[in-house]
């Protein structure tokens, strides 16, 4: 109740800044898409954190994020999981850094040319 209490009450500049930050991946994520992936449709949202990704030019069938997460290791929602319209289409989530968001268009790219990859985006192995 106290930390809801410190949101209302003072966390608004934090929002701020975590909205700049998310709008600024929308946009960024567009223009690695057009650079790397031309043929993924993406259109940034206008309030969500959410990327949908129109992955259907690509061939890879009905769940594109199988593929993405077989070939280049990018863990990505499966589209069909949302229903009838999601055929095609994967769900990435934009609320990461810049860096991890860079190295996963970098693996989905990989994994349409075919080329390996090693370690999922975003995970870091420890030793045992």
């Amino acid at each position: 109740m106290l930390g809801s209490i410190a949101a209302f009450q003072e966390g608004e500049g934090w929002l701020e800044e975590v909205l700049g930050v998310l709008d600024h991946h929308r946009h960024y994520l567009a223009e690695l898409l057009t650079a790397r992936i031309p043929a993924i449709r993406y259109r940034p949202p206008e309030a969500s954190y959410l990327a949908w990704l129109d992955c259907t030019a690509l061939g890879l069938g009905d769940d594109p994020s199988a593929v993405f997460l077989a070939r280049g290791r990018v863990a990505l929602s499966s589209g069909p999981s949302f229903g009838r319209p999601g055929i095609g289409h994967a769900r990435l989530n934009l609320g990461t850094s810049r860096q991890i968001l860079a190295a996963a268009v970098d693996r989905m790219a990989n994994a349409i040319d075919g080329a390996p990859t090693s370690e999922p985006t975003g995970v870091r192995r420890t030793r045992r």
